[in-house]
């Protein structure tokens, strides 16, 4: 009687202890609201109600398929926002969560939106009645320039990217080339910093004006368009987390300038992997990469480069110290059609096919009669 309820014990201990872990809900998806239309490409979502892993356990995919077969952003984070840059259409974009245990939950539904320009059209010249003038009649036409920006962010990270629209309307030069150039500072400071994409590279505040971004007005005097702008953290401008006046600086073919736009107001949030190079570079806009703390002798090198689509990934260079070699170890890379496997589930399923071999046995042996030259 007693070896019976030892195996039944020992049966239930087995099976329930086996049982495989699920994960919780998928995030509930916040903003911007499902099939509206935005000016800003700001993504968020809710936390969910149980205890999350302790680094990126957030995953963004957005794509301009609902079916997500080209990926266009595939994003780890520790925040329950993210603001990627898009171009103007039609965006899908939907969130998982991975649990303390390291389990991912179920993908979130997919949520679309249509992102816009809202910027105004350009002020129309303006004309006053006719002035009369001795033996003659003609109309005075007051002529009027604006240099404005618009769809800033309110937040951003240290090594994030945005597009910023810029209206120029200078009906007094048709047909001439300006630079452009995007630039972050401390409201009692005059230091200003950051970087205005040029070419697919990253042209420097500080770096000529005539390495900075071309444009040329139309016959009219207009021009309307975007740059992508980030900040440069490793500038004796940036202080770290704090808000951060925006404006973008505009000059003449001869250099003369910078005549400024309006102004914007940013919190930039300081990044772990906040090392950007200083000089004109090429990047992503995926800011989580850092080095594994236990080995602090061995140095890894992370090079960003802008890939087909903007996908955001990352290539890991490996640096030699001492002789020695070491790969870098990113805490964000990005993944595709990654599924985990639950390891108690394996080691469940053994001890659940040994406890039944063992019940047989202990059966057989007992009741059977049947000699085992082994047993005694």
């Amino acid at each position: 009687m007693v070896r019976s309820k030892l195996l039944i014990l020992t049966f239930l201990f087995l099976f329930f202890g086996a049982m495989p872990v699920f994960a919780g809900e998928a995030p509930t998806l916040l903003t911007p609201s499902n099939n509206s239309t935005v000016t800003s490409s700001r993504l968020g979502w809710q936390t969910p109600s149980y205890s999350l892993y302790s680094s990126n356990p957030y995953r963004i995919q957005v794509d301009d398929d609902p079916f997500f077969s080209t990926l266009n952003k595939d994003y780890y984070t520790n925040n329950t926002y993210y603001t990627p840059t898009l171009s103007f259409g039609t965006w899908n974009w939907r969130a998982k969560a991975k649990d303390a245990s390291g389990v991912w939950s179920e993908w979130s539904n997919i949520w679309s939106f249509v992102l816009t320009n809202s910027t105004p059209s350009p002020s129309p010249i303006q004309s006053q009645s006719p002035t009369p003038i001795p033996s003659s009649t003609s109309t005075i036409v007051q002529s009027t320039s604006s240099f404005t920006i618009s769809n800033v962010p309110s937040q951003i990270n240290s090594d994030q990217s945005f597009n910023v629209s810029v209206n120029l309307s200078l009906p007094s030069n048709p047909n001439t080339n300006f630079y452009l150039k995007g630039a972050f500072k401390k409201t009692d400071s005059s230091n200003y910093f950051g970087f205005t994409k040029v070419s697919e590279s990253w042209v420097k505040n500080g770096s000529s004006y005539s390495d900075q971004y071309l444009i040329t007005t139309d016959s009219s005097g207009n021009w309307s368009g975007n740059l992508e702008i980030r900040p440069d953290p490793d500038d004796s401008g940036f202080t770290g987390s704090d808000d951060y006046l925006f404006k973008v600086g505009r000059y003449i073919s001869s250099g003369s300038g910078p005549t400024w736009s309006n102004e914007s107001t940013i919190t930039i949030t300081a990044t772990e992997n906040s090392d950007q190079d200083s000089t004109s570079t090429s990047t992503s806009d995926t800011p989580f990469s850092t080095t594994n703390p236990s080995t602090p002798s061995v140095k890894t090198t992370i090079n960003t480069s802008i890939q087909p689509k903007n996908y955001d990934k990352i290539i890991y260079h490996i640096a030699s110290v001492a002789a020695a070699t070491a790969s870098a170890t990113p805490s964000a890379i990005e993944v595709k059609n990654q599924r985990q496997t639950n390891p108690f589930l394996w080691i469940g399923l053994i001890f659940i096919f040994a406890g039944v071999g063992l019940l047989g046995y202990i059966y057989i042996k007992y009741n059977a009669k049947i000699h085992f030259p082994f047993g005694k």
